[in-house]
């Protein structure tokens, strides 16, 4: 529901209106929420059109701080640069949407776009890049402008009876943003802060929809003989929480994620799970084991 996708929007509405009339068991994701991507200089596959960034981003980090100083690679990197694949899908191709946002080192600056600090510096967008990492760290990370939704597509979308909402990958990109928690914002801005979705279409696109998808029958609703698995919150006491780093990932590296969002308990088979922020201890689930269709 990107704004950017405005042209082609009719047809993918009359495709899905098609298959859904055929009774195909089709059912798209709706991203609600602006995507707003970190970019690490650890490790990161946003600059693969450019070799020489991309080659070194994810080359050892012993070499990273040496390199970029380095008068030849920076002229193969303004070369790579300026002769990469353009793609209108690429932040790197909208230096302008490219903001400075973490600083290891307390350097700075923050807060400016890549481009326009390439502008008040009189650089290559490539050394306005590679001097504000070695002057800021490697440890240091950009943010991507939030892209623009089609939030009236989005509200549409989510009342349709066979969408899911939220992203399908959110596990493939640990270090690009959080996708844990973006439900929040479903029930913050498109129910409280907006009123797009009453309090009832958003909880049921969260739970609901979520358990018919996956042919969870015994959940999804609150009804008796139903698994009784509840989150209890109050709609003005919950909020979407800054993304934090999170060193719990083997071999000591690092994913995003976020606070708790405030809500009152999580409930387990009508045991309480978590209340006002704390694990009680209790363990009432159980794994889910693969079965024959």
């Amino acid at each position: 529901m990107n704004v950017r996708d405005d042209d082609h929007r009719p047809a993918l509405w009359d495709a899905h209106h098609r298959l859904q009339a055929q009774g195909a068991d089709f059912w798209p994701v709706v991203a609600f929420k602006p995507l707003a991507p970190f970019f690490s200089f650890e490790r990161s596959i946003v600059f693969q059109r450019i070799p020489a960034w991309n080659d070194l981003l994810n080359g050892p980090e012993e070499d990273k701080l040496r390199l970029l100083a380095d008068d030849r690679w920076r002229e193969k990197a303004r070369t790579d640069w300026d002769s990469r694949t353009r793609s209108s899908l690429s932040r790197v191709d909208r230096p302008n949407e490219m903001i400075f946002a973490v600083s290891e080192t307390g350097a700075g600056p923050l807060g400016v776009s890549l481009a326009d600090l390439a502008t008040q510096r009189g650089l290559h967008l490539s050394d306005a890049l590679a001097e504000w990492v070695v002057a800021n760290g490697i440890r240091s990370l950009m943010v991507g402008v939030p892209e623009r939704l089609s939030e009236p597509d989005i509200v549409a979308a989510l009342r349709e009876p066979r969408t899911l909402p939220n992203i399908n990958d959110s596990g493939a990109h640990l270090q690009l943003f959080s996708g844990a928690g973006e439900h929040v914002y479903l029930l913050t801005h498109y129910v409280r802060d907006t009123g797009l979705l009453s309090i009832e279409e958003g909880v049921h696109a969260l739970t609901g929809r979520i358990a018919e998808f996956f042919g969870l029958h015994d959940r999804g609703v609150v009804a008796p003989g139903k698994a009784a698995d509840l989150a209890v919150f109050a709609l003005d006491e919950i909020e979407l929480r800054e993304e934090e780093r999170c060193y719990d990932v083997p071999y000591g590296t690092w994913r995003f994620t976020r606070p708790p969002a405030g809500f009152r308990a999580t409930m387990v088979a009508g045991t309480p799970t978590w209340l006002d922020g704390e694990p009680t201890g209790a363990r009432p689930g159980q794994v889910l084991r693969p079965v024959r269709a």
